[in-house]
């Protein structure tokens, strides 16, 4: 009879350690649940925290500053931003200058770089010019101007300061310069950079009262040789 109670202590006492075991076991999961849970929910958290600066910081323009190559053209060496570009075409683009000689000087440039306008391609060279003049429009309604300078210095002899076809156009008016072509003077010296400045030659043009009329006879055969190689230019 004892026995029988001893063995119905042991095995009761054994139900009670195996309860207490998986009670233990039980709560040790579910806490280390709670802690991953928890864990989880922090990370989430920091994560949609640092999303949301991510964005705040995109939109207040911080964070932004490395440029992609879709966002810059090339002007020579030189990158222009997509903010100094207002009008864009399939092979040319208009700029704001970053050394305007007067108030709307603008250039407008072909897309691909080409020192010379005979470097250009049929299509490309058209629409440079249609966009340029496109671009006096604008600026005529700008600025209410009753004339413009377009100028083209086509190669670095004549004064381009950057190996890249582009064409200035400055809006003008009656009288804006005491000498009107001073502004011929400012183009000849202009270029991107002050340094650029400095190493341009300016060109020795006589003075008017030091030049002559020619002849008829030497006009007529000028024109004559230069009819000659635009047929054989054909």
């Amino acid at each position: 009879m004892k026995c029988g109670a001893l063995l119905l202590s042991l095995l009761f006492s054994s139900f009670i350690d195996i309860e207490a075991f998986t009670s233990r076991t039980q709560k040790q999961a579910t806490r280390s649940h709670s802690e991953s849970a928890a864990k989880a929910s922090s990370n989430t958290i920091q994560y949609a925290n640092k999303c949301s600066d991510s964005e705040t910081s995109s939109q207040s323009g911080e964070g932004n500053n490395n440029m992609t190559a879709a966002d810059t053209m090339l002007f020579g060496r030189f990158k222009i931003l997509a903010s100094q570009i207002f009008h864009k075409t399939d092979h040319s683009f208009a700029l704001v200058n970053l050394r305007p000689l007067v108030p709307g000087h603008v250039l407008v440039v072909s897309n691909r770089i080409a020192p010379l306008l005979d470097d250009l391609h049929d299509h490309e060279y058209d629409d440079l010019w249609k966009t340029v003049r496109k671009v006096q429009r604008a600026l005529k309604a700008k600025y209410n101007c009753d004339a413009f300078n377009v100028a083209v210095q086509d190669g670095e002899g004549a004064g381009q300061s950057v190996p890249h076809v582009h064409i200035h156009i400055l809006p003008r008016y009656r009288g804006d310069l005491e000498r009107n072509d001073d502004i011929y003077d400012q183009l000849e010296m202009w270029a991107p950079r002050e340094e650029d400045c400095q190493k341009k030659k300016r060109l020795e043009v006589p003075d008017d009262s030091e030049r002559r009329d020619r002849t008829i006879e030497e006009m007529a055969e000028e024109a004559s040789i230069y009819q000659s190689l635009m047929k054989q230019s054909e």
